[in-house]
């Protein structure tokens, strides 16, 4: 890979922790092996890296160009191709009603989660970037954080079953409570992002990965009911951040360890959120053939790398539902 300059080269170690991150994603909705385990953290990991990533704009035309054309535009393609596939099924079924067209537009308008299924997580980071764009200093975002986490708190420990059904059904926009802390931690990490880059011990990594491999093993065995797009941490608070903080650590050790990210892992990492919108149509093909099966390791893998081709072909003849819309060309 050329490099024009030292300052500006890319973070192989970002490249493997998002194609890491995604498959992980993808072997959790198998809801088989290694579930438990990877709900602790593969989510959370997302929002650290994405705050990571976040940029601070100084032109508001310009942030929310970007925002528009690289999260919202392909959020919206995929919600809507999704569910075309989904009113096509009902409709060989002969079970297609035109009220799903009106639940639909429904959930779309209010952010709910059964309207963007896993692309409830761009809709939360849109949210969660705007904040940040709008905080008047990093103080000010990062303190946020225990006003978050106290909103997390109530909502796991109360009854809002007699309010407006956005409220009380898995909402993006309620997600971002129990989202802030991580995409926080990212930002805050950001800063230190030369140093991070420049870390080589092997043997820190090492160390590293086994002790959060522990953390995160203990966290699943101690901590039940984990599920971010519904708001819910589980039955601790603490195990809930310690578990997905360590996760993070661990996939960000084990990156460093692996080093030179071939040209592969660089594809999956640019088309993460073509992946994220659309790898449950390839589960539930193999579900078809496999309703329950050990080998579902393999088969995530599989999805992964069958989306290479998929997102070079995207990004070259529909680069919108890639994100990659060239805000010089507006």
């Amino acid at each position: 890979m050329v490099m024009t300059s030292e300052k500006h080269r890319r973070l192989e170690w970002i490249d493997w922790m998002k194609a890491i991150g995604i498959y992980l994603i993808v072997l959790g909705h198998f809801y088989s092996v290694g579930e438990k385990f990877v709900y602790v953290f593969h989510v959370p990991l997302f929002f650290v890296i994405s705050g990571f990533l976040c940029k601070r704009e100084n032109d508001s035309r310009q942030f929310w160009k970007k925002l528009w054309f690289n999260l919202a535009v392909p959020m919206l393609f995929m919600s809507v191709l999704n569910f075309l596939y989904y009113c096509i099924l009902k409709l060989s079924y002969g079970t297609f009603s035109p009220m799903y067209i009106y639940w639909f537009l429904r959930n779309i308008l209010f952010g709910m989660v059964s309207g963007f299924d896993s692309l409830w997580f761009v809709y939360t980071l849109i949210v969660l970037k705007i904040i940040y764009h709008y905080s008047p200093s990093y103080k000010f975002f990062y303190a946020l954080t225990i006003l978050m986490l106290s909103l997390v708190y109530l909502y796991n420990h109360n009854d809002f079953s007699h309010l407006p059904f956005f409220m009380n059904e898995p909402n993006a926009v309620v997600d971002v409570c129990v989202a802030y802390p991580f995409f926080a931690f990212g930002i805050l990490f950001r800063q230190y992002k030369e140093v991070l880059d420049k870390w080589s011990n092997k043997v820190m990594f090492a160390l590293l990965l086994i002790g959060s491999l522990f953390i995160v093993s203990a966290c699943r065995y101690n901590n039940f009911g984990i599920g971010l797009h519904s708001c819910y941490y589980g039955n601790s608070i603490v195990l809930f951040l310690l578990g997905a903080i360590s996760g993070s650590m661990m996939i960000f050790a084990a990156s460093k360890l692996l080093g030179h990210a071939p040209k592969i892992v660089v594809f999956v990492s640019q088309g993460t959120i073509i992946i994220l919108g659309f790898h449950k149509l390839f589960i539930n093909l193999i579900r078809v053939f496999f309703p329950t099966s050990y080998f579902d390791i393999v088969f995530a893998l599989l999805i992964v790398f069958l989306f290479v081709p998929i997102i070079l072909w995207i990004e070259k003849y529909f680069p919108l539902l890639a994100g990659k819309y060239r805000i010089a060309k507006l």
